[in-house]
């Protein structure tokens, strides 16, 4: 795992802007699941982020914050574009988003 920015939610929202991500959930239990649909956030308040897809069929996806334990930032190596928003959640799961982050509102 690439190192990375710790940042809060409110720069995680920021973060994100109008753009679309691909979303890989990790389980605590190993599991992984990667979604076909392409999210962006559609509303940010204090205890949600909440994603709507570019794909019509896909139903809405939200972000409990209560239940995250830190978002991270980062790059991986032979990435240039690219880059990561990760919520690491008290369960021991792991949500990652990646796409194309307004690197501009970055602490750093």
């Amino acid at each position: 795992m690439a190192n990375g920015i710790e940042i809060d939610p409110a720069t995680a929202a920021r973060a994100f802007g109008a753009a679309y991500f691909n979303l890989l959930r990790r389980g605590a239990d190993g599991s992984l699941t990667l979604s076909s649909d392409h999210w962006h956030l559609d509303e940010a308040t204090d205890a949600v982020l909440r994603f709507a897809a570019r794909e019509a069929d896909a139903p809405p996806f939200e972000v409990h914050l209560p239940a995250v334990a830190r978002i991270v930032w980062d790059r991986l190596p032979k990435q240039t574009v690219r880059s990561q928003i990760r919520f690491y959640l008290a369960s021991g799961d792991l949500w990652t988003f990646s796409g194309t982050v307004d690197e501009t509102v970055l602490p750093g």
